[in-house]
């Protein structure tokens, strides 16, 4: 049996959050990397494939377009439910940090950990498969840029 390790799967402390805003926040990359540091120092010995973020565009879109995973912000005009966020904004921001705690991340273990550890280190990004509704140029061009959104992380 081989594990391999997420550190983070849809959601985020909530100090974090309650601190900053969480992922809204650059401050969230340097805390990131900071945490997988302490996981590759304490496990790498027998962790050798790392997940960094699972699925970073469902976390986005469903804890900040639509609300439905926490932190549960998304825009009132999407839904009477949502309290507080901006689902034409945060998503990107999101997704933007997500990114870059991604590469913080993977910079430290590849100059760092890996060639003790030997491990492997990415992310799983989950995604819906789009297909153009119609032959149309527009629809073709819709469904790639869809498909774009959710694999070209």
């Amino acid at each position: 049996l081989k594990p391999f390790v997420t550190l983070v799967h849809y959601d985020h402390p909530q100090s974090l959050e309650d601190a900053y805003g969480g992922f809204l926040s650059p401050k969230v990359v340097k805390d990131f990397a900071e945490y997988a540091e302490v996981c590759f120092k304490a496990f790498g010995d027998r962790v050798k494939y790392w997940i960094t973020i699972n699925g970073p565009s469902i976390f986005s879109q469903n804890g900040y377009t639509n609300g439905i995973y926490p932190p549960g912000r998304c825009s009132n005009w999407l839904s009477l439910n949502c309290t507080g966020g901006d689902s034409a904004i945060e998503p990107y921001l999101v997704s933007h940090h997500q990114l870059l705690a991604h590469a913080a991340a993977v910079k430290l273990y590849r100059e760092k950990y890996q060639n003790s550890q030997k491990g492997q280190i990415g992310l799983v990004q989950a995604i819906d498969w789009v297909i153009a509704l119609s032959q149309s140029q527009a629809d073709i061009d819709a469904a790639f840029r869809a498909k774009v959104f959710m694999l070209d992380w």
